[in-house]
């Protein structure tokens, strides 16, 4: 019984800091498509999802998140959609700006 404060303030820990932002914020690799390079590039990886990419449309607005057909992800090499057995890893790279923060 004496363990219950214990685990209820590790509780309230653990909420205080997802609460706080401290989970937010890892890079999805979207675009702020905010230089010509960008537009120039314009599609551009997800991190996370495979079958994922964004696309920057129009100068210093943030990229839209487009995905692949089914049974396709996304090959950064040649910027298409492949077939799964054509897809092979490539290490991820930030792009030239991030979406400007919103208050």
């Amino acid at each position: 019984m004496k363990f219950l404060p214990l685990l209820a303030v590790l509780l309230l820990l653990g909420c205080a800091s997802l609460g706080s932002g401290a989970a937010v914020g890892k890079p999805t690799g979207q675009p702020g498509c905010q230089t010509e390079e960008e537009l120039a590039v314009q599609s551009y990886a997800h991190f996370y999802l495979k079958n994922a990419f964004w696309t920057c449309g129009a100068l210093g607005v943030p990229a839209t998140l487009n995905s692949c057909p089914i049974a396709q992800a996304w090959l950064d090499a040649v910027k298409s959609c492949v077939p799964w057995s054509e897809w092979y890893w490539s290490p991820t790279v930030l792009p030239p700006s991030e979406p400007l923060a919103t208050v």
